[in-house]
């Protein structure tokens, strides 16, 4: 029985690993074939949170422990430590993985509403880590990207953003991570 036990752990955490690792490169192709245009690294986030969302929600109906959301988001996280200043990336998108995957193993057992905003969380822990700098800590990105090549794109996107723009798409990124998981919901389904 102990190692049935043990097994069935393994097998949850290669499971996390490959989706993570699935969510990841996903995020990594979108980014380097669209990012180097301004107005699509605005809405980067909202694009990957219908990826990102089906992903985890997948990833979530093949799992038997919980946990799930915080560890991917951690992993998927520490890809991003450096993109952002003062690794902003790295804590909204774990921060908010952690609450989702709260709400998700808490409140999901009886609510879908609850596991679709659990799988959100961390698209809007993404979104939330890019708005935020764009925003708020523009003289410490200059000072990050000052020498690299994507500074342009950078100051081309922090010219365009504004705290009300922040806001839309901030909403707009928890809806398409919304439909992320219903699409998630619907590959799961088919894969039983």
């Amino acid at each position: 029985m102990s190692n049935e036990k043990e097994s069935t752990k393994i097998r949850n955490f290669i499971r996390i690993g490959v989706f993570t690792t699935l969510w990841i490169v996903v995020s990594w192709i979108f980014a380097c074939t669209m990012a180097f245009i301004p107005a699509v690294l605005l809405v980067l986030p909202c694009i990957l949170a219908v990826a990102g969302g089906a992903i985890l929600e997948v990833m979530q109906s093949k799992l038997t422990i919980k946990g799930g959301i915080a560890i991917a988001s951690f992993l998927f996280g520490i890809c991003l430590v450096t993109m952002m200043p003062k690794g902003m990336m790295f804590f909204c998108t774990f921060g908010s993985g952690i609450l989702g995957s709260i709400i998700y193993d808490t409140l999901g057992k009886k609510s879908d509403v609850a596991k679709a905003i659990g799988v959100t969380l961390p698209m809007l822990g993404l979104a939330l880590g890019e708005y935020i700098p764009f925003c708020f800590m523009k003289d410490a990105f200059y000072l990050q990207y000052a020498d690299r090549s994507t500074g342009g794109v950078g100051e081309s996107v922090i010219n365009m953003m504004s705290n009300p723009l922040a806001l839309i798409l901030g909403a707009i990124t928890v809806v398409l991570g919304i439909l992320g998981y219903f699409w998630g919901r619907k590959i799961a389904a088919k894969r039983k």
